[in-house]
């Protein structure tokens, strides 16, 4: 059944039920993050367990941003002209199913597999997620619901960083960590059940683009989308390869204990937690999105580089922090600026889902390069120092884009196609 609602108002009324529909997808993110960003610090394990090559770790640390790549614009496009809610019920009982097979995975192949189909069905439902953001907030309320929604995801790094080591220690194996999450997943679809609402207003600013035939034309429109996806793409490189390795570099040239490397790890989280709930809001009070786009793009290839030269538990902690929050500072405001150019919905999903594609392309690139670099070099500093540059593509980009905040939308035109 379509849900796209045909009236578009503006009115002073906040329904306070959306934070109980948004605060539910909050939580299902947080758990799909902490599936997502454990795989780091379960790969000693699986080494030991299921015995997965280099190449093997590098696939599992890929899938995650894999999956994303291949459905987010499909999802965009057929899954959001059916029932958010329903479809958001389907798609989190699959992935609590998803969790349960990972856990009794007999081998390295078929984890990859289950690991592979979870991620399928965790970006169909941030689709779902995109056009429940629209139905049920005012548009000023966009930076604060988007910051929230990176937040939570942020709080998912740092619980799969830091409690990860602590909670396989206490089930006696990587498997109990995934029944754990798989329980957890299942009791969320089980709430949304109940509580989880379609909304039947679609929030607008001013007068929203209309949509004219398949939401996927806003792609030829604005040129601006690409400019804005294409810009994560080498940031995206050196983030996965980090998170992906990193655990594994520390623990061998810091000659620290796991549980040690997990809150080390986890400090990275604590920055994103912090980028992602003050930097929205923050651009939004300033007016401004470009400047939160291209500083971390001078900044984040320092601190990558900075990472792989120190030796020191404290510095490496900080620079940690500052790559955390600069690397998901960066996300609510690229998430924001579809928003502000005042789409139909389902076009805003299609834009977002053109940053969800090619974003995991490259994030689907670094773990497998420094793989292959560290089998063929015996190094893994050397792969990760050479994907570290590749994040200056956020400041390439932040130049190139259109100021779309408040302030120069009075000033600039949004770029479009011809």
């Amino acid at each position: 059944m379509a849900t796209e609602a045909t009236a578009l108002v503006t009115t002073p009324t906040q329904p306070r039920y959306g934070w109980v529909v948004m605060s539910l997808l909050w939580g299902i993110d947080l758990t799909t993050t902490i599936i997502l960003f454990s795989i780091g610090i379960l790969i000693p394990f699986l080494r030991e367990d299921l015995r997965i090559t280099p190449l093997e770790a590098g696939l599992l640390g890929s899938a995650g941003f894999l999956g994303f790549a291949l459905m987010a614009m499909p999802a965009s496009i057929w899954l959001t002209r059916y029932s958010p809610r329903r479809t958001t019920l389907v798609l989190t009982l699959g992935m609590g199913a998803l969790c349960f097979a990972q856990a009794l995975a007999p081998t390295g192949a078929l984890l990859l597999l289950f690991r592979s189909a979870f991620v399928l069905l965790a970006v169909s439902r941030i689709q779902m997620q995109v056009i429940l953001l629209q139905q049920w907030f005012q548009p000023r309320l966009y930076a604060a619901a988007t910051g929230i929604e990176s937040g939570a995801r942020s709080a998912g790094q740092l619980l799969a960083s830091a409690a990860t080591p602590a909670l396989i220690a206490l089930l006696g194996s990587w498997r109990g960590f995934y029944l754990v999450i798989a329980l957890v997943m299942t009791a969320l679809g089980a709430l949304w059940l109940l509580l989880g609402r379609d909304g039947h207003i679609v929030w607008s600013q001013a007068g929203p683009s209309r949509q004219v035939g398949s939401p996927a034309g806003v792609l030829g429109r604005h040129k601006a989308l690409w400019v804005l996806a294409l810009c994560q793409m080498g940031a995206a490189v050196a983030f996965a390869a980090f998170l992906t390795f990193y655990p594994t570099y520390a623990l061998d040239h810091l000659g620290i204990s796991l549980t040690a490397v997990g809150l080390l790890v986890s400090v990275f989280a604590v920055g994103g937690l912090v980028g992602g709930l003050v930097v929205g809001p923050l651009s939004q009070r300033m007016g401004r999105r470009k400047p939160f786009v291209w500083v971390p793009g001078l900044v984040l290839p320092v601190i990558y580089i900075a990472l792989v030269r120190v030796d020191s538990i404290p510095l490496s902690a900080a620079l940690m922090f500052a790559a955390g929050l600069g690397a998901m500072g960066v996300a609510p405001v690229i998430f924001i600026i579809p928003l502000d150019m005042r789409l139909s919905p389902r076009e805003v999903g299609v834009a977002q889902a053109l940053i969800r594609t090619l974003f995991p392309i490259g994030a689907t690139m670094g773990p497998i390069f420094v793989a292959v670099i560290g089998a063929s070099t015996g190094s893994l500093a050397l792969g990760l120092t050479m994907v570290a540059p590749l994040a200056l593509s956020l400041f390439i980009g932040g130049i190139l884009l259109p100021e779309t905040g408040a302030r120069g939308q009075r000033r600039e035109p949004v770029l479009k196609g011809p």
